[in-house]
């Protein structure tokens, strides 16, 4: 008999290794930036950040991915408009923004995270 494992803890799984792994590359090579997929290090970010119950603000995410910051508030428009995150105002402090991920945003991570977890599995 199979052990369950819980679908939402393994996807947290699977998200914190993909970016702990990126990280290390990264530091690896002495070159931050140098593999940049920025609109995926954010959705990775913040699909870590939901299930861990924290915030993130929009100066985290740049600071966190690498890259510049003019290029991660590019990705940050990009996958707004594409429906995948969204921003929010912090109502104790109208000066700092936190971004999120929308119901459609989570449903995707998912669903490449549950893709991605498979992985020779078949």
């Amino acid at each position: 008999m199979d052990a369950f494992v819980d679908p939402e803890i393994e996807c947290l799984r699977v998200a914190a290794s993909l970016y702990g792994l990126r990280r290390k590359r990264d530091a690896a090579a002495g070159r931050k930036g140098l593999f940049g997929e920025p609109g995926w290090d954010i959705l990775l970010d913040l699909y870590i950040a939901e299930r861990r119950r924290t915030e993130v603000q929009v100066s985290s995410v740049c600071l966190d991915a690498g890259v510049p910051s003019t290029t991660i508030l590019r990705w940050i428009a990009r996958l707004e408009r594409d429906g995948l995150i969204y921003r929010i105002a912090d109502n104790a402090d109208a000066r700092r923004r936190y971004v999120r991920l929308t119901d459609q945003g989570r449903e995707m991570m998912r669903t490449v995270l549950r893709a991605m977890a498979s992985v020779g599995q078949d």
